[in-house]
């Protein structure tokens, strides 16, 4: 146990003797999917769709590669139609998941965006959201 101890002291808080590897270094981006109604009120997800956020951003980060990885190219240089195409894709996942009852009546139809974060220069720049797909139901 000692000489783990001084190891550890040692290594201090590096891959993968950390608690946080990922966590290691933070990106001067961020960006979250949302879900809304046609007038653009949220729907929240966990209670219509069974699933988050966080879980329908890595759906559609893996759809939108699988669009640009043939290519040899980033998703972060994706078009706006790659994203379109990928964003109807999750938002087609999506409507399969409503649990009846769930949606507010009179919803007619529902839009997926990405809403993004950015600190530049020490300045917090919150863009406006980009529509990447919507469908009725």
């Amino acid at each position: 146990m000692t000489l783990l101890t001084v190891f550890l002291f040692f290594v201090k808080e590096e891959f993968p003797f950390s608690n946080f590897p990922m966590y290691s270094n933070f990106d001067n981006e961020a960006d979250v999917l949302f879900v809304t109604d046609q007038t653009d009120a949220p729907v929240p997800m966990d209670r219509v769709f069974r699933t988050g956020s966080a879980a329908t951003k890595k759906t559609y980060k893996g759809e939108l590669a699988r669009l640009v990885n043939p290519e040899g190219r980033d998703t972060k240089d994706a078009t706006a139609a790659e994203r379109s195409a990928a964003g109807q894709v999750v938002l087609q996942s999506l409507k399969k998941r409503i649990k009846a009852g769930t949606l507010p009546e009179g919803t007619t139809a529902l839009r997926l965006f990405l809403r993004t974060f950015r600190l530049e220069d020490g300045v917090f720049h919150d863009d406006q959201p980009e529509q990447l797909a919507e469908v009725q139901l």
